[in-house]
Parts: structure tokens; sequence; C-alpha cells
């Protein structure tokens, strides 16, 4: 014995109306001071988070380019902090190198930009 299975879906079609925008999300762009061990520089800095469903944290993350020619420190296992204008430092760890000098940055916890 076959079934035939019915193709039609009985649910009306979506109306674009129905979905809402998505928040942007939090993120900021501009001035920071990195402080790793042994160096203290001025920095610029692209960053962006989310809360993470899994674990329950705010994760941030970024990217950190020298101010003024400066020389950022090599990345590492070792904690840093970033602090923007107006917010308390936040420790996060250097991760990677990009191909042109620029490091990467990631954290958990309070971010140090205003959400």
């Amino acid at each position: 014995m076959r079934f035939r299975r019915d193709r039609r879906d009985p649910r009306p079609p979506a109306d674009p109306q129905d979905f809402t925008e998505p928040e942007p999300a939090p993120d900021y762009s501009g001035p920071a001071l990195l402080d790793a061990p042994g160096i203290e520089v001025a920095v610029r800095v692209a960053l962006t988070g989310h809360l993470d469903p899994t674990d329950g944290q705010f994760h941030w993350y970024g990217r950190i380019s020298a101010d003024d020619g400066a020389t950022l420190p090599d990345p590492g296992r070792g904690q840093v902090f970033l602090t923007v204008p107006g917010r308390s430092p936040a420790p996060g760890v250097l991760q990677e190198r990009d191909p042109w000098g620029n490091l990467r940055i990631t954290g958990i916890g309070a971010p140090p930009f205003t959400l």
C-alpha cells in the first residue's frame, strides 16, 4: 500500500510585514588604549559582539590597528586590557595578526564599549 503525500502547504505565504528588522549589533569603532604586558599603546579599534545563548555570556571581538605607526605587541596567550574613552578596562586576549599588521582581540564578559 502506498500513500501519496499532499505537496500543498496548508499555511498561507508569509507577509513581509510580519518580519521585524534585526537589531543592529552593538559595536564601537574609534580610539582605545591597549595595555599588554610590558607595553601600553594608543590604538584604533573596530569592535562588536554578541550574547552567546550556550554559555549566557557576552562575547566581544574585533580588530586593533596601531595609531601613528606605533608597534603592536605580538599575539599570545597572555591577558591584555582594552580601554575605550569613558569606560573601564576590559580583559581580552590577542589572537592573531592579519596580513596588514592588525591584531584580532577577543574577550568574554562586559565589553569595553557601551551596549
